[in-house]
């Protein structure tokens, strides 16, 4: 192989692996998040007494595999280690804590660079809530774990040229630094009951309706496991699963998603095995957060495209998916079900909520809550004969 397909080749598998960091321009200036955040302002404040409870009861379990370090402290594992810079290179201090870094998360181009040194870590995870109204349900809570890992790899199972070639561009358990985009949300109904789980996967965001497209835990604390490298969040399974990987969810990648084809020439899989199960602490902040709103580089830069450090952990999809309702009915797609697949393509073309691509994945998603309900009708017919 040339030096050239050899670039290429890298080039292509750097667009594929990389995990939420998307390109040289910081994503955090994608066109249309300003106008969402004047819309919909970040709250000042913290979860309340009442949401902390919640958040506390139905928090997940996460396991890992053998060799994961595990979830770590955003603030003292984290930006404790490591320094904070100007656009032009000119150092802003050695010593970043909470404060300094809000005070420059509205810049764009500033960055942080993580300098780990050797010592225990205080493993955490915040928690926030936030709510939208469904059509007939009403209002629906959203339940949010951000798990923060130090780095982001890339995906572990890729074939053999591709593993070969990988680590000429870069350490592939250190693809970027920071990984924060590693959230669950918890769907709660009205009722304050489990109605669904989302993941944010990559780039990309996945639900899943709880007692039909997943298993409804029995104490409500469902159990994710973290993929091997790339951290990111699964539904829990037995043994060792290969789960395939795109980039960006769009037309040319949800049919192989969904169906398996195309398969596109550079393709690789999450591979996730739950061998040891992680202990964290909930910790809540305020939304406006610099750990959600950062719009610098919360990790280095780093040459090939991908490999910069991330923005806050509220850019994690393109502004017109932010809505927790479209996230939820959405993006619910599973495999082999092209019913969803189709309405979701038409979606993508059309993102304007008030007009048929929605409202056709709206009356999907109420199919498959009368599918749940007349589940739960069924198992309380059995159990009282």
């Amino acid at each position: 192989m040339t030096a050239g397909l050899v670039l290429l080749a890298l080039l292509a598998m750097a667009a594929l692996v990389t995990g939420c960091s998307r390109s040289w321009s910081n994503f955090s200036q994608y066109p249309g998040f300003n106008d969402y955040y004047i819309k919909n302002p970040r709250s000042t404040q913290a979860a309340t007494a009442a949401e902390q409870a919640l958040l506390q009861r139905f928090r997940p379990r996460l396991f890992l595999d053998q060799d994961a370090e595990g979830p770590i402290s955003f603030y003292a594992d984290y930006i404790a280690q490591g320094s904070l810079s100007a656009a032009d290179g000119t150092l802003l201090s050695r010593q970043v804590d909470s404060p300094l870094l809000n005070q420059y998360k509205a810049s764009p181009e500033v960055v942080f660079r993580h300098q780990p040194e050797s010592r225990p870590v205080n493993p955490q995870a915040f928690g926030r809530v936030d709510y939208d109204q469904h059509p007939s349900l009403g209002r629906l809570s959203f339940l949010t774990y951000h798990f923060v890992f130090r780095s982001s790899g890339i995906v572990a199972g890729l074939p053999g040229w591709q593993s070969l070639l990988l680590p000429l561009a870069g350490d592939p358990d250190d693809w970027h630094q920071l990984d924060h985009y590693t959230a669950a949300t918890l769907v709660l109904d009205p009722q304050s009951q489990p109605l669904a789980l989302m993941l944010q996967q990559h780039n990309n965001l996945r639900s899943y309706v709880l007692g039909v497209d997943l298993p409804t835990p029995d104490n409500f604390s469902v159990r994710l496991v973290a993929a091997k490298r790339s951290n990111e969040l699964y539904p829990w399974h037995p043994g060792i699963k290969e789960h395939p990987v795109v980039r960006f969810l769009n037309p040319d990648t949800l049919p192989y998603l969904v169906t398996g084809n195309p398969k596109p020439w550079v393709a690789g899989y999450d591979l996730t095995e739950a061998v040891r199960e992680a202990e964290y602490e909930l910790a809540f902040i305020p939304p406006d957060d610099a750990f959600y709103s950062f719009a610098g580089f919360l990790g280095e830069r780093r040459r090939l495209p991908g490999r910069d450090g991330p923005p806050g952990a509220d850019y994690n999809s393109r502004p017109a998916f932010k809505r927790p309702l479209v996230q939820l009915v959405a993006f619910n797609w599973q495999e082999e079900d092209q019913q969803q697949m189709h309405a979701l393509l038409q979606f993508f073309q059309n993102t304007d909520l008030e007009q048929p691509p929605f409202k056709r994945l709206l009356q999907l998603f109420e199919r498959k809550l009368a599918a749940r309900q007349a589940t739960k009708v069924d198992a309380e017919s059995a159990s009282n004969p």
